[in-house]
C-alpha cells in the first residue's frame, strides 16, 4: 500500500465504517439508512472528511439481495449504483460510498478482474479500482464489533489506516460515537509504518 495516498500532515480526508452483518443491513428500512447515513455524514462533515466509505461487518450475500440493499439506499438519498456499490454526494461535497460486499477477498479478486488483463497491475491501479471513487485509502476506519476480532470485510484497507473499535450495535451508532472516534483518531501519532528515531 502506497503510503503516499495519505495526507503525512494527520488530515483525516477518508473515514471508512464497518458496521453491521449482512443480515441486519437486509433488516434496515430505507428510513433507518437515511438516519445512520444522514448520523455519519454529520459526525464527518464538520472535519474535512472527503469521502466516508460503509462496509457492512461480516455475512454473505446473493446478487438479489445486494441489489435490495443497494435499492433501499437509493430509495432515499438517489445516488448512483455501479456493481455492489452505491455513491451518493450528500451536504458539502462529502462523497459516500455504501458497499454491500462483506468480504475482503471476494472485493480485491473483483478488483484484479476489472483491470485489462493487457495492462500491467500494480499498486496504485488496484488500490484506486478497490477504492473508487475515493481517492486514497481510509485514514481512519471505525469498526462497530468488538476490539478482538478484525472484520472479515477489511484487507487491503488496514494497510496504513488507524482503527478505532466501538462495541455499539449498526443502528445505534450516532454522532456522538463517530465524533469520540475520531477525537481519538486526532489524539494519535500517526507513522505509517515507520519508528521513532
Amino acid at each position: 500500500m502506497a503510503k503516499a495516498t495519505h495526507d503525512l500532515n494527520g488530515e483525516l480526508a477518508h473515514v471508512l465504517v464497518c458496521a453491521g452483518t449482512i443480515f441486519e443491513w437486509l433488516k434496515t428500512t430505507p428510513e433507518q439508512w437515511k438516519v445512520q447515513i444522514d448520523a455519519l455524514v454529520r459526525s464527518v462533515g464538520g472535519v474535512g472528511v472527503r469521502w466516508l466509505s460503509i462496509y457492512p461487518y461480516s455475512g454473505n450475500a446473493s446478487a438479489i439481495e445486494r441489489t435490495a440493499i443497494c435499492n433501499s439506499i437509493v430509495s432515499v438519498f438517489g445516488g448512483q449504483r455501479s456493481g455492489d456499490r452505491v455513491s451518493v454526494i450528500a451536504e458539502h461535497g462529502l462523497i459516500v460510498v455504501v458497499d454491500t460486499c462483506a468480504d475482503g477477498q471476494e472485493r480485491f479478486v473483483n478488483a484484479v478482474a476489472q483491470l485489462s488483463s493487457s495492462q500491467a497491475i500494480d499498486e496504485e491501479k488496484l488500490a484506486a479500482t478497490l477504492l473508487t471513487p475515493a481517492s486514497g485509502e481510509p485514514d481512519l476506519v471505525l469498526v462497530l464489533g468488538v476490539p478482538t476480532q478484525v472484520p472479515e470485510s477489511l484487507m487491503w484497507e488496514l494497510a496504513y489506516s488507524e482503527l478505532v473499535f466501538l462495541n455499539v450495535p449498526w443502528l445505534q451508532c450516532d454522532v456522538e460515537h463517530i465524533q469520540m472516534a475520531i477525537g481519538d483518531f486526532q489524539r494519535r501519532d500517526r507513522r505509517f509504518g515507520g519508528v521513532d528515531s
